[in-house]
């Protein structure tokens, strides 16, 4: 064989080598589960955890319903959005499906909520106020919220992270998934 056509037919082999891992895992989607917050944290899940939920490796495709069972704090339990916490210790199954219909389902245990405001993990609340507005923002120099986000009605499932300032903290509404510093005094942690 001559050396061009060795050179090619080398090259050719590479090309396809090199080029096998990319179709292998665009054939591969991969379901990741984390939380928010966290650093990554890909396991040990608590109730109220707010979870981000995606798939890597598509190949194009969009992830168009994700489904948790049981259904998630405050939400139904399929929608399209990517965040959801779990509700209930125990078992939870997150199922993905993608738009040419793959689907793929993750399951792992969910732990008793967190009870303690200011760490990586929401701790489940109400909001026993009448209304309480979410801020996008909060200017430490002038202590006062700033950019209102949305108005939280009483009865509504909020996740509490930290306190920014004080009477403020930041919170999560599990119902649409909006973040923001709200008075602290309007929310009580589930007991």
């Amino acid at each position: 064989m001559p050396r061009f056509a060795r050179r090619a037919l080398t090259g050719a082999v590479l090309g396809l080598a090199a080029l096998s891992p990319a179709v292998a895992s665009a054939q591969s989607p991969t379901l990741r589960v984390h939380a928010i917050f966290s650093g990554g944290q890909a396991s040990s899940f608590h109730v109220g955890q707010v979870l981000d939920i995606d798939v890597r490796s598509a190949g194009g495709r969009k992830l168009t319903q994700v489904c948790m069972s049981p259904a998630p704090v405050a939400r139904p339990a399929c929608s399209t959005a990517r965040n959801a916490a779990p509700s209930q210790a125990g078992p939870t199954t997150v199922q993905v499906t993608l738009s040419d219909g793959t689907k793929l389902t993750q399951t792992f245990t969910a732990h008793a909520p967190a009870t303690k405001v200011g760490g990586p993990r929401a701790v489940p609340a109400t909001i026993t106020c009448q209304d309480v507005t979410l801020f996008g923002n909060y200017d430490q120099r002038r202590k006062r919220s700033r950019d209102p986000v949305e108005t939280i009605r009483r009865g509504a499932q909020v996740g509490l992270y930290n306190v920014i300032a004080p009477g403020k903290i930041f919170m999560w509404d599990y119902a649409t998934n909006k973040a923001g510093f709200a008075s602290q005094s309007c929310a009580k942690a589930a007991s």
